[in-house]
């Protein structure tokens, strides 16, 4: 089972990482002369954060977002942290779907706490990778490991997550025109109309966060971080902010073909109907005229007169219907 609290801490010469099963394990571990990577998982005591927050001079009125798990849009730095918020896509083995998962980050001047709402391990390569030194993360402070783990959650979890999406929206498709305008299919097109939404709103609020790096001297993001954030990070979450709008224009495209279905389908009632109303029409006009009260109407009393008109509409509505076959009405 995964602990509750884990921490990295590092410098220019080394790196430490330590699993801890309580508050008063990690913060022995703790070291505010070195670089400090907080992990808390699912906790809610608000004692054990109050506790941790003194240890790193983080402020209290932070924890009531941090312990919300409805995300809180990003206005600007506090006096003695960043808090941002992040919420990614996350393949749940179990259900086959993609599901919500967030968390917060608290960067301060020698620290950067990380809080998960679920204990999915999205972050685990990336810690993986800074253990086994894979990463300039030794070279710069708390900052750039921020960078590190949104860079992470962007191109592992929403580039993953939309490649899935668009793998869906094409079975989808072949789904719809097989489908033939069922009313099934445009329940299962809503249903992904719902499933694909919720993933515009983080990516355009990390969007807000890294123009506010670009244009804001930040007192926890130097300068020479910052130009990961506005250049690299920015670009790709242009580029997946660009491919959600490709899956939305998939699903408008299969949304299109549902439609052109029903379309197709009502077209072929109404040529039904009217290829029965054009047979039944001329039927109708000469069972009109012999239905009329009148003495002396021809055929009116020959013996051979009933199977006559019998055999004239069958001849009509025949010819009717030889015509329109020949010429490809139906």
């Amino acid at each position: 089972m995964t602990s509750n609290y884990s921490i990295v801490i590092y410098d220019t010469q080394a790196i430490d990482a330590y699993d801890c099963q309580n508050i008063d394990e990690l913060l022995e571990r703790a070291d505010a002369t070195r670089i400090n990577w907080v992990t808390v998982r699912d906790v809610h005591d608000e004692t054990e954060l109050i506790r941790l927050f003194e240890f790193f001079g983080v402020d209290q009125f932070v924890l009531p977002d941090l312990l919300d798990e409805g995300r809180a849009k990003f206005e600007v730095e506090y006096e003695n942290c960043l808090y941002l918020e992040y919420m990614v896509p996350y393949l749940d083995p179990e259900k086959g779907r993609l599901v919500q998962s967030g968390g917060s980050f608290i960067l301060t001047t020698n620290a950067l706490i990380l809080y998960e709402h679920q204990r999915h391990g999205l972050f685990s390569r990336t810690r993986r990778r800074a253990l086994n030194r894979q990463t300039h993360v030794l070279e710069y402070g708390p900052d750039y490991l921020l960078y590190l783990l949104i860079r992470a959650v962007i191109v592992e979890h929403f580039q993953h997550a939309f490649k899935i999406l668009a793998a869906e929206l094409e079975v989808l498709e072949d789904n719809v025109l097989i489908g033939r305008g069922s009313e099934q299919v445009y329940r299962t097109i809503l249903d992904t109309r719902e499933y694909i939404k919720p993933w515009n709103e983080p990516l355009l609020e990390l969007e807000d966060f890294l123009e506010y790096v670009k244009d804001a001297e930040s007192k926890f993001i130097s300068e020479r971080v910052a130009k990961y954030f506005t250049k690299s990070l920015q670009r790709e979450t242009e580029q997946l902010l660009a491919n959600y709008d490709r899956l939305r224009a998939m699903l408008k495209e299969v949304m299109e073909l549902h439609m052109g279905n029903i379309e197709r389908n009502t077209g072929r009632v109404n040529q039904l109907l009217t290829v029965i109303a054009t047979v039944f029409l001329p039927i109708t006009f000469i069972a009109s005229i012999y239905g009329m009260n009148f003495e002396y109407m021809p055929e009116l009393e020959k013996p051979w007169g009933y199977p006559a008109v019998l055999l004239l509409m069958a001849i009509v509505a025949g010819g009717l219907l030889f015509f329109m076959r020949k010429r490809r009405w139906f």
